[in-house]
């Protein structure tokens, strides 16, 4: 897979980024993917990418596919809480889990843009 974009932005902005998107499909255009999560507020980012998290994501990433057990050790923490990172990170499309229930970072690189406009 490619980047992974993650956004601090309004919803008008999300909303014409879509309406191109849209059109772009509309008009039989599939070459561009854009994968990411667009947040209103940069608390509800860190609400999902706090530090354990981000932590995970840059561990995780540097060795593949790992268990959560095996990452959990690595990261010198407890299962459970982990788990429950881990299974945030899957839910937001960050992480993925196999079929043998292995998890990994699909992307070749994860970006966050946090701009903030005067009015």
């Amino acid at each position: 897979m490619s980047e992974f974009k993650i956004r601090v932005e309004s919803t008008d902005d999300f909303f014409v980024r879509a309406r191109r998107a849209a059109k772009r499909i509309d008009s039989g255009d599939y070459g561009v993917q854009e994968f990411g999560l667009s947040f209103v507020t940069p608390q509800l980012l860190f609400e999902l990418l706090n530090a354990n998290r981000w932590q995970l994501l840059s561990v995780l990433r540097g060795h593949g596919p790992w268990s959560i057990r095996a990452l959990a050790g690595a990261l010198g923490r407890d299962y459970k809480a982990v788990h429950t990172d881990a299974t945030k990170l899957i839910e937001a499309g960050l992480i993925e889990r196999d079929e043998k229930g292995l998890i990994s970072v699909p992307w070749t690189k994860i970006t966050a843009e946090l701009g903030e406009e005067a009015a």
